[in-house]
């Protein structure tokens, strides 16, 4: 008997499992208090509380290994007590009730997953069926589509859930036929909305029906699909049998659009340029026209059809990250002179600088002669013997060999800028208009996260290592702290470009949700466009149907809040994009 739920670090959130059947009471079992052996994430199995070094989130867990039950066929009833509990207490978030007899399988996830055991094993097996109907003269395959294996996307982070998928062995459908229900729930993640879909082959007309189980235990048709098919791309819902929902993706897209017409009018910001991921165009001509009105409405700098990446227009994107830097060159002169219409370049996401190899003694070496030290600057007892000068950023040098330590430290800062700015020489050689970057986390290092380091965050940009300083407002999911210590990023990023009126910062104002909130990101945004922000991009802009990973945003609030946001903006960003911040007179010291 199975639990999932929050289990708040260092509060009690104590609740009981009651089983009856029968008039028998099979179980009375008190979960979620502190002393009890919980299952955990992140490789930590079996612990009674677990302290995470970056912070007291990540705190699902699975509760009930070792608590069995004995049923009889038929039905039982499962009772959850929320009663007092001891001080300090917290709210009991439960999400599920889970019972399995595949106690072999319950072992071996919590000994060798490495994200949350257990999670992988929820499926809606049993609840969603298909059904299709051959209304041609030819044979007709229905087979599920994408996503390995014909199961759904995932939207467990990075797909990381270790499943047991049983394949839909394709359909075969004679001319005028229709099939028998064939049981496909078990392809459909129960944690998570998402995108399934199937395909018809060859193309004809046919009809699809989609049931779920009726509380009776019988198989009531929720939606049909009729015409000539060919691809049918579909959203599901985590909980089908309930819902009785299972739409087709356009639908999305329009019920969207939908409340978002219904919106106070107002008009975007012409001037800030704003990128983001969102619906991709192909399912019909009246969808990829509602993909083209979402983007008008906020102001998102649309990519033309098929150029490279993420687009080549006004405002063009380009991910360039798995580009070699003796290829850089070749690329650039592939664009076929839509070079200046590049705003933005990409070198990689939550990247760190180049570092030296290891036995780059020689060349530590004459960049410290280039300074005019010697080897007695490192260490007096050293005088002028350079033998005894090597590379070496051990932290543990920091005691025994200070001097070394300090150099060292400088020297591979040094490289890091001059091993990326290689990259970016060629880059503004042949896009000029590209502000060149690469996206920085503000999760590390963890011993100052939100504080970057110097290096990285200003020297490069003061060195022209990069030119586009760009970062993530992702301070939401990090515990504990003000919204605020999010613009401290910001200043840094303008100390980078000090001097450079003309200079451009680019941030991910993340609208994520479930994660973020719209008050929240109203926040987020409006104190990073004080603090600099003269590009904006909002990663993931759309819901979990269309999505790719995780990240997504799926509450139209969120969508309603960043409309109203974007167009307060439109009134003054005049200002943001022709002015600076005023600079202060006092500053922040960081070393």
């Amino acid at each position: 008997m199975l639990v999932r739920y929050e289990a708040a670090y260092r509060f009690e959130t104590q609740f009981r499992v009651v089983v009856q059947q029968d008039d028998r009471q099979l179980l009375d079992r008190m979960y979620g208090a502190r002393d009890n052996l919980k299952v955990w994430a992140f490789g930590q199995k079996l612990k009674r509380e677990v302290g995470w070094e970056w912070g007291a989130n990540e705190n699902v867990v699975w509760e009930g290994h070792d608590a069995f039950v004995d049923l009889r066929p038929g039905r039982a009833r499962i009772t959850l007590v929320a009663d007092q509990q001891p001080s300090p207490a917290a709210r009991r978030n439960v999400d599920l009730v889970m019972l399995t007899t595949d106690v072999e399988q319950v072992e071996s996830r919590i000994e060798k997953e490495s994200y949350l055991p257990l999670d992988g094993m929820l499926t809606q097996s049993g609840d969603v069926y298909v059904r299709a109907h051959n209304g041609g003269d030819e044979l007709l395959t229905v087979s599920a589509h994408a996503f390995g294996g014909g199961t759904c996307q995932q939207h467990s982070p990075y797909w990381i859930h270790q499943r047991d998928w049983q394949p839909l062995e394709p359909l075969q459908v004679a001319p005028h036929e229709t099939t028998d229900w064939v049981e496909v729930g078990g392809l459909l993640d129960s944690l998570n909305d998402g995108q399934w879909g199937l395909t018809v082959s060859p193309p004809s007309m046919a009809r699809i029906e989609i049931g779920a189980v009726t509380a009776a235990g019988e198989i009531e048709i929720i939606n049909q699909f009729e015409g000539r098919l060919a691809g049918l791309p579909l959203a599901y819902h985590a909980d089908t049998r309930y819902s009785r929902k299972l739409r087709h993706q356009r639908d999305v897209l329009f019920d969207l659009l939908d409340y978002l017409r219904a919106q106070p009018a107002g008009n975007p910001p012409t001037l800030t340029p704003i990128f983001a991921q969102t619906f991709a165009t192909g399912i019909d001509a009246e969808y990829d026209a509602g993909v083209a009105e979402l983007q008008a409405m906020f102001g998102l700098s649309a990519p033309e059809p098929g150029s490279p990446s993420n687009g080549v227009g006004p405002r063009g994107f380009l991910e360039l990250r798995d580009i070699a830097t003796e290829k850089l060159a070749d690329y650039c002169r592939d664009l076929e002179g839509r070079s200046d219409q590049i705003a933005v370049v990409s070198l990689g996401d939550e990247i760190s600088l180049p570092s030296p190899s290891a036995d780059m003694h020689e060349s530590f070496r004459t960049w410290l002669r280039q300074r005019q030290l010697t080897p007695r600057d490192l260490n007096p007892a050293w005088g002028d013997d350079w033998d005894q000068v090597s590379y070496d950023p051990d932290p543990s040098r920091r005691g025994t060999a200070p001097g070394l330590y300090y150099w060292s430290r400088r020297y591979a800062h040094h490289y890091g800028i001059q091993a990326i700015k290689q990259r970016t020489d060629i880059l503004r050689e042949h896009l000029p208009h590209a502000g060149i970057g690469a996206n920085y986390s503000p999760h590390y290092p963890l011993d100052h996260a939100y504080l970057g380091e110097v290096n990285k965050w200003i020297s490069c940009f003061r060195d022209e290592g990069m030119t586009l300083p760009w970062s993530e407002d992702y301070i939401w999911q990090m515990p504990v702290g003000s919204l605020q210590m999010n613009n401290i990023n910001l200043d840094m990023f303008r100390a980078g470009v000090r001097g450079r009126p003309d200079a451009k910062i680019m941030y991910y104002v993340m609208p994520h949700w479930p994660g973020n909130r719209p008050p929240t990101w109203r926040r987020l945004f409006f104190g990073a466009v004080a603090h600099g922000m003269t590009m904006v991009n909002l990663f993931e802009f759309r819901p979990v149907q269309a999505a790719y990973t995780e990240n997504h945003v799926s509450h139209n609030g969120m969508y309603a809040e960043i409309l109203r946001s974007f167009r307060q903006l439109a009134r003054f960003e005049d200002i943001v994009q022709e002015g600076q911040v005023r600079s202060g007179r006092a500053g922040l010291w960081f070393s």
